[in-house]
């Protein structure tokens, strides 16, 4: 971690990889990878040194093939200033992915919501991939892209 912030900080394109399940948990253990003491330091150095996060996920589809889950998180300054903030609020985090997709966020929600429309995944599936408070947002971004979808046509 702190070779890869000290190469970002140089001006030097750094991608790297971790094990969690969202843009907001990538934000939080990559803080909590250093001690407490030093947490507001690199939490400054993230929110100027980051540009983007991706987080993805696969799981099984409706005709048995990998489907693509994406969020994607673009760095700016909405992101950076919650990234800053004392104590880091993962729903703040996805809140604000999912306001921001005139930025090029992609919020997970959203990500299934589109499978679902153009029947990848059961309706099941997607719920299945997200807590249970989170239920009536997808239900209601489903709800939005039928209705998009149909004035399309």
């Amino acid at each position: 971690m702190e070779a890869a912030i000290e190469t970002a900080e140089s001006g030097h394109l750094v991608i790297g990889t971790l094990h969690t399940k969202s843009c907001a948990e990538t934000l939080d253990r990559m803080i909590d990878f250093y001690e407490v003491r030093d947490q507001a330091s690199i939490k400054y150095l993230l929110s100027s040194l980051l540009k983007l996060v991706l987080s993805q996920r696969l799981i099984k589809g409706q005709d048995g093939s990998l489907v693509l889950i994406p969020e994607v998180m673009v760095v700016d300054s909405v992101i950076s200033g919650l990234i800053r903030k004392e104590k880091l609020g993962k729903a703040e985090v996805e809140d604000a992915i999912q306001s921001g997709t005139e930025k090029g966020n992609i919020s997970f929600i959203n990500s299934l919501a589109k499978l679902f429309v153009n029947d990848k995944i059961t309706l099941e599936q997607a719920k299945s991939q997200i807590e249970e408070k989170n239920i009536e947002v997808l239900n209601r971004t489903i709800m939005q892209m039928k209705i998009k979808n149909d004035r399309m046509f």
